[in-house]
């Protein structure tokens, strides 16, 4: 698929943790189920959009989807792990004030 799977695992590891930081921080109404799908797949977009645009013609291999399967295992478990690093934001119920609140 690539040149280098090394690089390419890593890249989208990274890009899996930062929308999964970035997901859990700006939308706490997002659930984890959610957020790590989206966190784990979004980033095959890019890698398969790097792919189609080598050529005018360009024709995906199964050995090409086996590994983009596996990049999206990768990134939605890169995604597990950071959301137990980063936990969402609180959303406290409507009419709660946040000083009053009891500590967890």
């Amino acid at each position: 698929m690539f040149d280098n799977a090394i690089f390419l695992a890593a890249s989208f590891a990274a890009m899996s943790a930062g929308l999964s930081a970035t997901v859990a921080k700006v939308s706490p109404t997002i659930g984890p189920r959610l957020r790590h799908l989206f966190a784990g797949t979004a980033p095959i977009a890019a890698v398969l959009g790097m792919r189609l645009t080598e050529a005018d013609s360009v024709t995906l291999q199964g050995m090409d989807l086996f590994a983009a399967g596996g990049l999206v295992v990768l990134g939605v478990v890169t995604s597990t792990l950071v959301g137990k690093a980063v936990p969402s934001a609180r959303i406290l119920p409507q009419g709660v004030d946040d000083r009053h609140a009891l500590p967890h």
